[in-house]
């Protein structure tokens, strides 16, 4: 479930979603298929509202297409020379979590940009509606700027401090710092939603189209009610407007916690790769607890 653009691809590579116990072993498999092998069903839907080229009223979603499929496999016939792990349970965590490790990453990528927008969007809705100067308006626009700033150093963090396989050449992301960026972001989104359309106010859930705006009749109405600061045209306000109802909806909070691996996800990758150890130890010095136990790094 969930496959992004799955449709799209020759080839897909199958993981085990998880760490597989030895009841279970049946389902710790790992291979890749092409996508037009008989049994393969790709059941796919659009993931939020594609409006071709209505960029005033979709200005995100006018341009982006997105689709999730899900995959259900009827009777597929691998071949065992594109098989990768077949019922050897004790290594099947190895597989998602490697997957899950870049795919973090791809999310701080990805999502710095979004935020890049998000900020800029709180901006301008500042400014359109005369409120820029206003201390609640400039805190909520620092705590955006900090937000997407502090994304784009976790992601930046976790590609400078890589690690790599010994005796190998692969180099992967640092796993905790790749959890973390995720999690941050994931976990204030909802917040920083809410700032932006606390300074955009209710006319961010309005239906305020470009249909409307552009018919003779109804346009020097909207014109005269929903202008923006002196100087700032309405139609920039609208457009802000729709930009905040575009980037704001349901799926894109939805996406944020859930893509890349939930929440849950996170704290489980985030106690497992955890030196406790070395913060055991580093307390046990500042307490001044002598129990034998030493940490390489804590002297």
């Amino acid at each position: 479930m969930h496959i992004s653009f799955g449709a799209c691809v020759n080839e897909m590579i199958v993981l085990p979603c998880r760490a597989v116990a030895e009841p279970d072993k049946d389902y710790a498999v790992c291979f890749a298929i092409p996508v037009n092998t008989k049994g393969i069903k790709i059941i796919t839907s659009e993931e939020a509202p594609f409006r071709p080229n209505d960029f005033f009223d979709f200005p995100i979603n006018a341009s982006i297409f997105s689709a999730s499929g899900c995959i259900v496999f009827e009777n597929v016939f691998v071949p065992i020379e594109r098989v990768f792990l077949k019922r050897e349970w004790q290594y099947s965590a190895n597989y998602p979590y490697l997957f899950a490790d870049f795919h973090r990453l791809t999310a701080d990528a990805y999502k710095y940009p979004e935020l890049e927008v998000m900020v800029g969007l709180g901006a301008i809705l500042a400014e359109y509606n005369g409120l820029e100067n206003i201390p609640h308006i400039r805190e909520k626009l620092a705590r955006l700027m900090m937000f997407a700033e502090g994304t784009e150093a976790l992601g930046k963090a976790a590609v400078e401090h890589c690690e790599n396989e010994p005796g190998t050449n692969l180099v992967y992301p640092n796993a905790m710092y790749s959890n973390i960026a995720k999690f941050f972001y994931a976990d204030n989104f909802h917040q920083i939603v809410k700032m932006v359309q606390d300074i955009g106010g209710g006319l961010v859930s309005g239906g305020i189209s470009e249909k409307d705006f552009n018919n003779p009749e109804t346009r020097p109405l909207l014109e005269k009610y929903f202008g923006a600061k002196a100087g700032i045209p309405t139609e920039f306000r609208l457009r802000a407007m729709r930009l905040a109802r575009d980037l704001l909806n349901a799926w894109h909070l939805a996406v944020t916690i859930h893509g890349e691996g939930s929440l849950a996800a996170q704290f489980l990758a985030v106690n497992a790769l955890a030196d406790w150890d070395k913060y055991k130890a580093a307390a046990k010095r500042a307490a001044r607890i002598q129990d034998g136990s030493k940490h390489p790094n804590v002297q």
